[in-house]
């Protein structure tokens, strides 16, 4: 089954985000893997229709040409770009500081789309393709609700199980990717290894419910993509019992890297205060099987594409010392993934 979650109840219940819903996973007709060296095609049969051989090497056929075949080169382009209200963002982030002084929270997760006007519908295929040849080592999606198209490249898994084994990381804390000492600075920086550690004890709770085993690093590592450096721990362990992955991601979603902590204070204060819904922004989405094993990913890096026009999504951790004018660029850079394979610069 693939598919995911809104990043709350709710939060896709409205414009853009009609269709897409609280939830909505699906069973494929037709299913393509690529593990490694292997690939192999699964078919779901009615079991009416269990013995139609002759149907399923015809479909299997015109599958296997459209896989072959290169996707559409994508001729749109970004030709307008609306970040938002800068006064209401600056509000926003002073709004969350306030709260934290007051001591009802020590970080919340401020989150803005801007829109991009693009030249022509963008092809779905052509911008996954872009995604995969910029940013290698994310996980791509894209799912499809009535037009709109929900794409992004993160680079979060949320929690992974396979059998008893179960993994999961930390990944909160960033800076400008460019400059010679970036990495030290980032790991020097005692905001960002605040913030970081925040989601690593959050994960370790969350995950430590359900393992007879969990390994955590003592110190965080940089995890490099092309434009941004992150503060990184994985998290690996061995469940006690067998749990599904939904029943972890339930567990474990929203961590303080997507939402803030405490958790239903950080939830009520975004919903209460965020000019614009998240739906399947920052939310979880991916696959389980029948065994209940599974992966889901953290849906950043993320933007609703829908005829010429782009909500692409980004939010910044906010706690004592953040600055509203570096917080802004931060969502900034992290819009430039989705923007660049949507052709703007």
């Amino acid at each position: 089954m693939f598919g995911g979650l809104a990043f709350a109840p709710g939060a896709a219940d409205a414009a853009p985000w009609h269709g897409f819903g609280d939830a909505r996973f699906t069973l494929p007709r037709w299913t393509y893997v690529r593990r490694g060296g292997l690939a192999w095609w699964m078919l779901a049969v009615d079991p009416e229709h269990a013995r139609d051989h002759a149907r399923w090497y015809v479909e299997l056929a015109e599958l296997d040409h459209a896989l072959r075949a290169h996707p559409a080169a994508s001729s749109a382009t970004v030709i307008g770009r609306d970040d938002g209200d800068r006064a209401a963002w600056t509000r926003q982030v002073e709004g969350i500081r306030a709260a934290i002084a007051d001591g009802r929270v020590a970080k919340i997760v401020a989150a803005r789309p801007c829109t991009a006007t693009l030249s022509s519908e963008a092809s779905i295929g052509a911008v996954l393709t872009r995604l995969g040849a910029a940013h290698p080592a994310c996980t791509r999606y894209s799912f499809r609700s009535n037009g709109p198209a929900f794409v992004g490249a993160t680079p979060e898994r949320l929690v992974r199980r396979r059998g008893l084994a179960v993994d999961g990381e930390a990944l909160a804390g960033s800076i400008a990717r460019g400059a010679p000492d970036a990495a030290e600075r980032l790991l020097a920086s005692a905001k960002d290894r605040g913030e970081h550690e925040l989601v690593v004890r959050a994960v370790v709770d969350a995950l430590g419910r359900f393992c007879a085993r969990l390994d955590a690093p003592a110190e965080p590592r940089v995890r490099a993509l092309r434009h941004i450096l992150h503060l990184h721990t994985p998290i690996t362990g061995e469940l006690a019992e067998p749990a599904h992955v939904l029943a972890l991601a339930a567990a474990l979603h929203p961590t303080p890297a997507v939402g803030g902590t405490p958790t239903a204070d950080a939830l009520a204060w975004i919903a209460a205060h965020e000019p614009a819904p998240r739906g399947w922004y920052a939310a979880p989405v991916g696959w389980f099987d029948a065994r209940g094993d599974g992966e889901l990913v953290v849906a950043i890096r993320s933007g609703l594409l829908d005829g010429r026009c782009a909500h692409v999504w980004a939010g910044a951790g906010i706690v004592r010392d953040s600055d509203e004018a570096a917080e802004w660029d931060e969502v900034a850079l992290k819009q430039r993934a989705l923007l660049g394979a949507l052709g703007g610069a």
